[in-house]
């Protein structure tokens, strides 16, 4: 008889789970843990319209061992809305690792697939973190299969207020923050422009109205809206997420802790991402429905300094992420960027493959600040 009990997460586990964030950073020369405060689930209303948490209890010490996150929400695939599931947020104590756990936990999410809500799902491993690739990818113990599908990077692109040029190559372009009246024509936008890209969310006004929304704490005036003649071009959302999830700093590199003060007088003139004490969360914003139609490069570069102009006062830097493949990608290298590679994988198990099988060759979105 197995010592966990595999279930999916309700409120009363709320607070275990934001302790079990707390208590899993990520490795590496700076080590990170991604918190969900002050509510776990408040927090998962950005995950899409449906989701669950799958936890392994552990009976004879009655604490949650691991963690890990099923979403399914409306993407276009090759075009068309489908529902495609989302995978994320696994995180096992320390004590646990190395054990069945993952392999009852895998066992446990396939009765959940068996649901039939979606077929396929996308995840991303970090690049280096080779322990998870190689036990994720095994297709061991009834795992489901792994099919890596590129390189999905998280650029940070300084916010700076200056001069906005680019006018004399795009006449009659205009960058305008949002109002409520836009959201209709935003709406429709991105269902119309979304579509290019493979797995951009479906969206409608639901998704921007409330604290229960995917965009909560997003406001109107934090759209970015690319105009010409009065018609939406090109759109970039500057998200304030730090009222329900952060990233804190909790340990540094024995070379890195020494070298930080030296590093962030360099990061200050280089307009590159300072090194905070530890203890502290990062500050920026999350870049968030960053389409651009016929992936006009100038539209896109307007919309990045105008980024820096509209929100240099809240944040040093905001975060954008993009597929290797997005024709977006190259423009937004031009920024001084530093970069946070990811590796994107389509997983499914046999119902799945035929899904995978078919999918053309636009560009896959993942939204950042959803993942």
């Amino acid at each position: 008889m197995s010592r966990f009990r595999l279930e999916v997460a309700g409120p009363n586990d709320d607070l275990e789970l934001r302790q079990l964030l707390a208590a899993t950073p990520m490795a590496g020369p700076v080590t990170l843990s991604f918190r969900r405060e002050p509510s776990f689930f408040a927090a998962a209303a950005v995950d899409g319209e449906f989701h669950q948490t799958v936890i392994a209890r552990d009976t004879s010490e009655n604490r949650i061992a691991a963690l890990g996150t099923r979403s399914v929400r409306q993407r276009y695939v090759n075009g068309m809305p489908m529902a495609v599931g989302y995978l994320s947020g696994l995180r096992v104590l320390p004590r646990y690792r190395g054990g069945r756990i993952l392999a009852e936990g895998y066992r446990f999410l396939k009765s959940l697939h068996d649901d039939g809500r979606a077929k396929f799902y996308l995840t991303t491993i970090a690049e280096g973190n080779d322990a998870a690739s190689s036990v994720l990818t095994s297709a061991r113990a009834g795992l489901p299969r792994y099919h890596f599908a590129g390189r999905f990077y998280t650029f940070a692109v300084p916010l700076v207020a200056g001069r906005l040029d680019g006018d004399k190559v795009n006449p009659g372009v205009e960058i305008r923050r949002g109002t409520s009246t836009d959201l209709p024509a935003v709406t429709r936008y991105l269902n119309t422009v979304g579509a290019s890209r493979q797995f951009f969310p479906c969206y409608d006004a639901q998704d921007f109205i409330d604290c229960r929304a995917t965009f909560r704490d997003l406001h109107a005036e934090d759209l970015l809206l690319a105009t010409r003649s009065g018609d939406v071009v090109g759109m970039l959302a500057c998200w304030d997420q730090t009222g329900f999830r952060q990233t804190v700093v909790e340990d540094y590199a024995p070379s890195i802790r020494l070298t930080r003060p030296l590093f962030n007088g360099w990061a200050a003139l280089a307009r590159q991402p300072k090194l905070p004490k530890t203890g502290v969360a990062l500050e920026f914003l999350t870049g968030a429905l960053f389409v651009v139609r016929e992936n006009d490069a100038h539209v896109t570069g307007l919309l990045l300094q105008s980024a820096g102009r509209a929100s240099a006062n809240r944040a040093e830097h905001i975060l954008i992420g993009l597929h290797e493949s997005d024709p977006l990608a190259g423009v937004v290298r031009r920024f001084k960027t530093a970069e946070y590679v990811t590796r994107l994988y389509y997983v499914c198990w046999d119902d799945g493959e035929e899904m995978r099988l078919s999918l053309d060759d636009r560009p896959p979105y993942l939204e950042l600040g959803c993942l």
